[in-house]
């Protein structure tokens, strides 16, 4: 979602009052265009436009590199560049308060995430992965709440890539440690009665493809909702043409504004407890 739209839209009052006319069945449309995706990059209302590359064609499937995917690498090298400056130390002691802040975000992942839910004997080896996934996650969804950047945590289609990840991660990590055979026959809880097995069991096996479909829709969900929330609020200044209802709702667009801070780190911590829960599941079985 492009937060310039805010300035776009109050703007937009004093022309909607001059014409005497509404742009209110616009409206929708205009919320859709700052959630979706494009090839295009509006960094201000009136600035400049970005146009990414297209045509990149091979053996039929597009890998031209969109609005969010472009997002995605910035936060990439965002990622690396921010935790490369917080990993620096000045003897045993860090150098700066990001520094310490990013030292309670590892602690608290590995102590609070990843311990529990992997066991102390594996957390060692799954705790940076588990890190890698907080992290980037959250710096998209903060990203995201900078104006004049795109929401690629709100792309159904990358949260259905991160949600296939970490389904491909949890059930090889799983046949790896118990064995092909063991594995799906531990899905099934021992001593059910004969009549009900069955059923249990197909349960259990789709209960493998759910877990990767929740995570992709809440992600998605949440995302979505709150740039939508915070578009839909400023939207009613237009539809009462008038700047006095700005008095009301732009407060409260600011007050959801911050709520959607603590969602971006909310929506990272769920979304990295899930995965290392379902890990967890599948490297210890008998629990």
């Amino acid at each position: 979602m492009s937060l310039w739209a805010v300035f776009a839209l109050i703007g937009g009052v004093g022309s909607a009052q001059a014409s005497g006319g509404g742009n209110e069945k616009d409206l929708g449309s205009f919320v859709l265009h700052h959630i979706s995706n494009s090839h295009e990059w509006k960094v201000t209302p009136f600035g400049p436009t970005l146009h990414l590359p297209q045509g990149w064609n091979l053996g039929g499937v597009d890998f031209s590199i969109s609005l969010h995917v472009f997002f995605i690498l910035v936060g990439s090298a965002l990622l690396i560049l921010l935790l490369g400056v917080g990993s620096k130390r000045k003897g045993l002691m860090h150098g700066s308060l990001f520094a310490h802040l990013i030292e309670v975000l590892v602690v608290f992942i590995r102590d609070e995430v990843v311990k529990p839910n992997v066991g102390e004997e594996d957390a060692p080896r799954w705790t940076p992965f588990f890190l890698t996934l907080f992290f980037f996650i959250l710096i998209l969804n903060l990203l995201s709440l900078i104006p004049g950047m795109p929401a690629a945590t709100s792309n159904i289609n990358f949260t259905a890539a991160m949600a296939v990840l970490i389904f491909l991660v949890y059930n090889i990590s799983g046949i790896a440690q118990n064995g092909v055979g063991h594995y799906f026959a531990n899905l099934v809880p021992k001593g059910l009665p004969i009549a009900i097995l069955p059923l249990i069991a197909v349960l259990e096996f789709l209960g493998l493809f759910t877990k990767g479909f929740a995570l992709a829709i809440r992600l998605f969900a949440n995302i979505t909702a709150g740039h939508v929330l915070i578009l839909s609020l400023l939207s009613i200044i237009i539809v009462f043409k008038s700047y006095l209802a700005a008095i009301p709702f732009v407060p409260f667009t600011l007050f959801i504004y911050l709520i959607e801070v603590l969602v971006a780190f909310l929506q990272a911590y769920v979304f990295t407890l899930l995965a290392s829960l379902f890990v967890g599941q599948a490297l210890h079985q008998e629990h």
